[in-house]
């Protein structure tokens, strides 16, 4: 199964709708989905691992595929 996981931060104002994006688009396709906060231990080992510059990023199956809010049609191309 396909996982996702949203990397973001309480400052950042966009990433409330990348939240809602991914929660809306779960309850419509089956895959894993976990959010992490930048500022925890989780979050930053992340940013580390990864080399995240922005937040919202979208990870999915251990690759950053999204920076920013993507398009419906390219996450559900992803997720499928």
């Amino acid at each position: 199964m396909v996982k996702v996981t949203l990397v973001h931060a309480s400052w950042c104002t966009a990433c409330p709708a990348a939240r809602r994006f991914w929660k809306d688009l779960k309850s419509e396709h089956d895959f894993e989905y976990e959010e992490v906060e930048v500022e925890t231990p989780e979050g930053k080992a992340l940013l580390e691992e990864y080399g995240i510059v922005g937040v919202p990023t979208t990870i999915i199956d251990g690759e950053v595929v999204f920076t920013g809010l993507p398009k419906k049609a390219d996450a559900i191309a992803h997720i499928s």
